[in-house]
């Protein structure tokens, strides 16, 4: 029986010397952290720059992992600050063309219109309800660690949840006609 080794003890193993550890560790986390940062940036390219850019973070700052929480979610954090980074260098909005590609949502997945909806949907969101949703909804984090990640209380992630999904339930709605009629003429 094998057993599979922590994130943890894999982080310890590329801190004592062992650089093929950090190896698994990314092969482990690079999906999720690429479709997050495709989520946050909104196209393929820049998701790719930012993920780089997470990776290259953890390898040079391991040694400063506390351990205060999973290393998962602080990945994770580095992601979100790279991803952040790179749009405020970019000093753009969160562009929705390159939908091509772009990992599915769960529950539309066989649906590409709705599918780019959802996507022009949630650059409209603002940056905090937009990262809370992703999180969540996207990522499968639960509002403890989404609370660890972004450094805000667990009430005010319940709060960005919703308010965010709202806010899309909203707009989605809004575009709904509008869709439909397209698909009509």
């Amino acid at each position: 029986m094998v057993v599979e080794r922590t994130d943890e003890a894999l982080l310890g193993a590329f801190l004592a010397g062992d650089t093929g550890s950090f190896d698994v560790l990314m092969g482990r986390h690079e999906d999720r952290i690429f479709a997050l940062a495709q989520r946050m940036t909104g196209n393929r390219f820049d998701a790719l720059d930012a993920t780089q850019e997470a990776f290259i973070s953890a390898f040079k700052n391991a040694g400063k992992f506390k351990g205060n929480s999973a290393f998962s979610t602080w990945l994770y954090r580095i992601a979100i600050n790279a991803c952040t980074d790179l749009l405020r260098k970019k000093k753009r909005q969160v562009p929705v063309e390159d939908v091509e590609g772009s990992g599915p949502v769960r529950q539309v997945e066989d649906d590409v219109p709705l599918r780019l909806d959802l996507q022009r949907a949630l650059a409209e969101l603002n940056p905090e309800h937009r990262e809370a949703v992703l999180l969540h909804d996207v990522g499968g984090y639960p509002y403890e660690d989404i609370a660890d990640l972004t450094g805000v209380q667990l009430g005010t992630v319940k709060s960005r949840i919703s308010r965010g999904r709202k806010k899309l339930a909203e707009i989605l709605e809004q575009r709904g006609p509008q869709r439909a009629s397209k698909e009509t003429t």
